[in-house]
């Protein structure tokens, strides 16, 4: 009886599991920047911006491309209380990336990008917790714009 019953566990467990699809999945898309870019910005730029930029495209003198990019971050206090602590904190982040093809000194890209994020601190002082919620928000805004701005090139090199 209880080898049959274990038979028919393993058929039922086999039969369950036949369609399972292991595929691993790549969120991003195609960047065909990557690795034929030099990557240019402003002495602005936060650290984790430059970081992902270099993550995303590398930074190669001879490749084919040359991204210039600068940031612009606006943050705006929303709800502030009677001792003017803030309680949630907007923030824009607009980065304008311009990209030119080397060979034929041309613009083949000009755009800004915003992203746009919320965050509440949540105590006085310095919060661990709080300031790790702070960089993977930041971190996931920069991410975003980036993979926007792959998503939005031209698909061929034509000139403007």
């Amino acid at each position: 009886m209880i080898r049959g019953f274990i038979c028919l566990f393993v058929i039922f467990f086999l039969f369950s599991c036949a369609n399972i699809e292991f595929v691993l999945k790549d969120s991003l898309p195609s960047n065909r920047l990557k690795e034929a870019t030099l990557v240019t910005y402003n002495e602005n730029n936060s650290e984790s911006f430059s970081k992902e930029l270099l993550l995303f495209f590398g930074n190669n003198e001879k490749g084919e491309f040359i991204l210039d990019t600068s940031i612009d971050e606006k943050k705006e206090n929303r709800l502030v209380k009677k001792n003017q602590v803030a309680e949630k904190i907007d923030y824009k982040l607009t980065v304008e990336y311009k990209v030119f093809y080397k060979k034929r000194d041309c613009q083949i890209y000009n755009n800004k990008l915003v992203s746009k994020f919320s965050f509440v601190p949540k105590s006085f002082g310095y919060n661990f917790g709080t300031d790790r919620s702070f960089e993977n928000l930041y971190n996931g805004a920069i991410k975003n714009n980036i993979v926007n701005f792959i998503n939005s090139l031209p698909p061929n090199n034509n000139c403007l």
